[in-house]
């Protein structure tokens, strides 16, 4: 992992690394102290409500897994993350850079935890629908079980760290005395 702490990579959309919170047989999200560590750590926010948001990502855990598994989505998880979807609504706001080029940047109508968890929500219902799903993968070093957009079609493992180990690990087996 990156950070020896919390299982944040860096280099993911945040609702992934949300996901990857539920790391190891450990939850990062476990502890109101540990909820807001993590969501300051990621760049976000603190959830005011740490049950809530491990409740969500126990769903978009879910739904990842049911992705990268090719098996059928939990519905209830579905339904979670549609209610949590709908607590934020967003709107499109243009601004013009200096250059004169116009971008969009979404402002939500929501506050709080709603607007924080129903951004996550919809992050991960883009994330599942806009092609990207058949992208998600989980890490193929057999200790770690950390959730990564493969960006790269040779892309095996969600960082670098775990791709050193793995080839560490195959160089020592092939050296081992039989």
């Amino acid at each position: 992992m990156h950070d020896e702490e919390l299982p944040i990579l860096g280099t993911e959309p945040l609702v992934v690394e949300f996901a990857n919170t539920l790391h190891g047989g450990e939850d990062f999200l476990g502890t109101a102290e540990l909820s807001r560590l993590w969501f300051t750590t990621a760049g976000a926010r603190p959830a005011r409500d740490a049950a809530a948001a491990r409740a969500l990502r126990d769903s978009i855990h879910a739904l990842f897994t049911a992705a990268v598994t090719g098996t059928a989505p939990p519905a209830a998880a579905i339904a979670h993350v549609n209610t949590a979807a709908a607590q934020a609504p967003t709107y499109p706001h243009l601004t013009r850079q200096p250059t004169g080029e116009l971008v969009a940047d979404d402002r939500g109508t929501a506050t709080g935890d709603a607007a924080l968890l129903g951004a996550l929500a919809a992050a991960c219902a883009g994330l599942l629908t806009d092609g990207r799903a058949r992208l998600l993968r989980r890490c193929e070093t057999p200790d770690c079980c950390l959730f990564f957009v493969q960006h790269h079609p040779r892309r095996r493992y969600c960082h670098e760290s775990c791709a050193h180990r793995d080839r560490q690990a195959r160089y020592y087996r092939r050296r081992a005395p039989s």
